[in-house]
């Protein structure tokens, strides 16, 4: 199949690929205004034409993520600021208590969190990541373009 660089990253390509991992294999061709799509679907009783569809949709799901994300991009990067702002005290935060003023049961009550929160990563992290699938090859780019 044959894309637009115009309508698709290759952001999206890759992760639509990625997702469909386990179903098919992709292979990429690129030239000057498009990409060149190929599908080998891993099983052999597999519908080609379904799965070509069923990327299709999951590459525009993608290519949407990253549109409607840089839309939000300027309202997260502000709430996130105003949020980090007022998280320190606003305009004029209260200075940082200096390390001759902490006194022992402060320096205790901070190890008692860094250790509830490294038992907490501990306990939520996964012990095995799923197998990832099989990347994309690389893309040659030529030195002309």
């Amino acid at each position: 199949m044959i894309l637009s660089k115009k309508a698709y990253s290759m952001d999206a390509l890759r992760i639509a690929a990625q997702v469909l991992s386990s179903k098919v294999d992709v292979y990429l061709g690129e030239s000057k205004g498009s990409y060149e799509v190929e599908l080998k679907a891993k099983r052999r009783d597999a519908d080609l034409s379904a799965l070509e569809g069923e990327f299709r949709n999951e590459l525009l799901n993608q290519e949407y993520r990253f549109v409607v994300g840089a839309f939000n991009r300027k309202i997260s990067s502000l709430i996130t600021t105003q949020a980090l702002m007022a998280a320190r005290g606003g305009e004029n935060p209260p200075p940082a208590m200096p390390p001759e003023e902490q006194t022992p049961e402060f320096k205790a009550k901070v190890a008692e969190l860094m250790k509830a929160a490294q038992d907490e990563i501990a306990r939520t992290m996964p012990k095995k990541l799923p197998h990832q699938g099989q990347p994309i090859p690389p893309v040659k780019e030529d030195a002309g373009v």
